[in-house]
């Protein structure tokens, strides 16, 4: 039996050709996974994170400090003397004093 050695030479020039093709195929395709996960994880990390607000929160002014909190009720209180005042007793003196501790607030 004579061994044609160009057909083995062909065949396993061949062989190796695709083996070396395959491999260089399936790093290329686990680089691109790798370099895909890091672009993401990147991505993720760059974005600014969310600004997390409560759902409701129904009034948006700072908290009182106790002194504020009883100079208001001291307030509230001659605001409601002067316009039980003037009620009782609506004439000029009183208007102008109802008017000057009972400020109006806009209701914007």
């Amino acid at each position: 039996m004579q061994i044609n050695f160009l057909k083995l030479y062909a065949c396993l020039t061949l062989a190796g050709l695709t083996i070396w093709l395959v491999d260089q195929t399936w790093t290329m395709y686990q680089l691109k996974l790798v370099s895909d996960a890091t672009t993401k994880a990147l991505t993720q990390a760059s974005q600014p994170k969310k600004i997390q607000v409560p759902a409701y929160q129904p009034n948006y002014q700072k908290r009182l400090t106790r002194q504020e909190r009883e100079k208001a009720i001291e307030e509230k209180k001659v605001c409601d003397f002067f316009l039980k005042e003037y009620r009782q007793n609506p004439n000029e003196d009183n208007r102008v004093k109802m008017r000057k501790f009972c400020p109006v607030k806009s209701s914007n």
